[in-house]
């Protein structure tokens, strides 16, 4: 039953392809565009960032259905508050070249605020990328370069356990 589902969404994602609003090749460029101005890339982490947004939103989405959640890359305000004061706060050169990748004014880094970064997010299409990769950043395990690597991470890092998403979720939307 399980693989008839799965061969069931896979079916319904062929399908359903070219439904995204944004050009494939222009989001997959801005995201290395990002993270090398930031100095964070590398083809796992892009291929990553990428396959997050299109499990997250389907590069449809700047506002979650029925929760908190902007952008993209389905980021909530308070996790983008917590990675300014418990992860950059503490790598200020990092903060820097975050501020100047994603064009952002550094005090909203320095003092952030909740409500500030639920506009942000829903607006700054640089500062969704970035948050996406620092979250990933914040997790002290090599990134992984297989499909089902990147869906087992992205389920336990980016999603969490307790969140909707599934591993299978993940491999047929990022397909």
């Amino acid at each position: 039953m399980k693989k008839l589902l799965i061969l069931l969404l896979i079916c319904c994602t062929v399908f359903s392809r070219g439904n995204s609003l944004l050009n494939e090749p222009q989001v997959k460029d801005l995201i290395d565009r990002v993270l090398k101005k930031m100095d964070l890339h590398s083809p796992e982490a892009s291929d990553l960032v990428y396959k997050t947004g299109k499990v997250e939103s389907g590069y449809k989405y700047l506002r979650q259905i029925k929760g908190p959640a902007r952008g993209l890359f389905q980021c909530e305000s308070w996790v983008a508050v917590d990675i300014c004061k418990n992860y950059l706060a503490y790598r200020k050169s990092l903060m820097r070249k975050v501020a100047d990748a994603t064009k952002v004014k550094l005090s909203y880094f320095v003092d952030p605020k909740e409500e500030d970064w639920s506009y942000i997010l829903e607006t700054n299409i640089a500062a969704q990328i970035a948050m996406c990769r620092l979250h990933y950043r914040r997790i002290p395990k090599p990134l992984p370069s297989s499909l089902e690597g990147q869906a087992k991470y992205w389920k336990k890092y980016y999603n969490s356990m307790a969140g909707r998403g599934t591993v299978e979720d993940f491999l047929v939307r990022s397909a």
